[in-house]
């Protein structure tokens, strides 16, 4: 289980930053899929068009979103999460925070 002071730490750590880098294209992918889906929320389709446009300032919630969400996994299991894993996790967060 990852502690919260690891957590923290990985917030800002160098190690962290191959996920921060997937996160941020899983946003843009998952941006995508829903400006592309036939009949979204208008919720998410506004969402959608300001994430296509800048991926990175919803870096952070999705990132906070990560490490609440699977905090009882160790903390390099998160870090070092598939790219399959992370468009996973960044798909729930999404539909979680901005309503599907």
């Amino acid at each position: 289980m990852a502690t919260y002071l690891e957590l923290a730490a990985a917030r800002g750590a160098a190690s962290s930053d191959p996920l921060k880098q997937k996160i941020t294209v899983a946003i843009a992918v998952k941006a995508n899929l829903i400006s592309n889906d036939a009949t979204p929320s208008q919720q998410l389709l506004t969402w959608a068009q300001s994430a296509l446009t800048s991926p990175d300032q919803y870096l952070w919630p999705m990132l906070n979103y990560i490490f609440a969400q699977y905090n009882a996994s160790p903390i390099a299991t998160i870090t070092g999460a598939s790219d399959t894993q992370v468009q996973t996790a960044v798909n729930v967060a999404v539909d979680t925070i901005f309503g599907a």
